[in-house]
């Protein structure tokens, strides 16, 4: 009697690890399509990914603007929402690291609704700044062992738990200086991140 039951949990489980990860959940395409590209503090520039990053982001989407902030300063901004692929999003540092940039501080900073990491990079005479965070549309993180456990858990519950986390990165373009305070307090709200 008891071998029956054992055989039968043994395969609903084979059948739940198997299917689990082929359920749908809601993603943050949405969110992605929904950022806006002009307000009265900024105007942007959609931009194409390159062919190696859409080769490493796979089914993950994301989409990349250049930013050019009213009263000067340009930045280029990308999300990246890991629902169909959350390998392709981590911590940027790595993606700067394989770049040939070098971290040369590395702080973390408020926004409007959590924290963010900011970091000063240099590559051979130039340099550049980037401000990161990762956004479930209520607030703001840094972490990226926070991120994989709220889409663990949203996986775990098929998007009942909340809103798909999306990686958020600001960048300045080589050798051009940000006022990050700026691009905190005024360019994020305006970009929906508040």
């Amino acid at each position: 009697m008891k071998r029956p039951i054992l055989w039968g949990a043994l395969i609903l489980t084979a059948l739940i690890i198997l299917v689990w990860p082929y359920l749908p959940i809601p993603s943050a395409a949405g969110r992605l399509a929904a950022i806006p590209t002009a307000s009265a503090d900024f105007h942007s520039t959609p931009m194409e990914l390159s062919a190696a990053d859409r080769a490493f982001l796979g089914k993950a989407q994301a989409v990349e603007y250049l930013i050019e902030m009213r009263g000067g300063g340009r930045v280029i901004l990308t999300v990246t929402d890991g629902t169909n692929n959350r390998h392709a999003v981590h911590d940027p540092s790595y993606c700067f690291a394989g770049a040939g940039w070098k971290v040369q501080t590395q702080n973390t900073v408020k926004v409007p609704s959590g924290d963010a990491t900011w970091v000063a990079l240099a590559k051979d005479a130039t340099t550049a700044q980037a401000l990161w965070f990762f956004d479930d549309g209520k607030h703001q993180f840094a972490s990226p062992l926070e991120y994989w456990l709220a889409t663990s858990m949203r996986r775990a519950t098929l998007g009942r738990s909340g809103a798909e986390p999306v990686l958020v990165s600001l960048r300045s373009l080589p050798g051009e200086p940000v006022n990050w305070d700026r691009v905190r307090q005024i360019l994020l709200p305006a970009l929906g991140f508040h």
